[in-house]
């Protein structure tokens, strides 16, 4: 069983089980590289700050951290993810997955996405411009709100407020969605839906 949410406290045998998720959702045959940091994010690089300011977001302080994996994934774009593990008792569970990665398209101010509603797809706010472009795309909206999940079952259930970020950086943009692991098959698996991340990230690029 590997569903995330294990009953010990060691990076050195939770890491493997964390990559054997994210390398399965990714399709990949090959292991992926990864670092531990028990820090939780890098501080170094260009979206450190973005990945350090919403490390305080998440949670509302509820959670406490152990360490992050760390995954810099080359293919078929450079993504950046940072799952953080989170202690439960005497064991741990993934808590928040930040995935960043650049967009190749340049914006003029920040643009982030409305909560989740009761009725209807949250639509994409902020830059006009942008905006009104990202919102044409129905396919794109649906696969963000589903994608950037605000609660989930694993764990117990964790919730946490919507975080979607399009940030202006070396004439293109950021995008940093901050998401949750997502239960399957009746608790027993988990999934990062990691590709969604990647299809997300080109439509964004297309609409732009």
């Amino acid at each position: 069983m590997n569903n995330l949410a294990y009953s010990s406290q060691q990076a050195d045998s939770i890491g493997p089980k964390v990559e054997e998720i994210v390398r399965k959702d990714l399709g990949s045959n090959e292991p992926l590289n990864y670092e531990i940091v028990d820090q939780g994010i890098p501080k170094e690089g260009a979206l450190s700050k973005i990945l350090n300011d919403s490390a305080s977001f998440l949670f509302g302080g509820k959670e406490t951290l152990l360490f992050t994996v760390n995954f810099n994934i080359q293919q078929p774009r450079n993504v950046i993810l940072s799952i953080s593990i989170n202690r439960q008792g005497i064991g741990c569970h993934a808590g928040s997955l930040v995935f960043s990665t650049f967009i190749n398209k340049p914006i003029s101010a920040p643009v982030t996405m409305e909560g989740p509603k009761v009725f209807g797809t949250s639509k994409f706010i902020g830059d006009a411009t942008a905006t009104s472009k990202l919102n044409s795309n129905k396919d794109l909206l649906k696969l963000t709100d589903k994608f950037a999940r605000t609660k989930t079952d694993v764990a117990g259930g964790l919730k946490m407020e919507r975080f979607v970020k399009l940030e202006p950086f070396n004439n293109g943009a950021t995008l940093v969605i901050i998401t949750l692991a997502r239960a399957t098959s009746m608790g027993i698996g988990a999934t990062t839906d990691a590709k969604d991340f990647f299809s997300i990230a080109g439509m964004i690029e297309a609409a732009l």
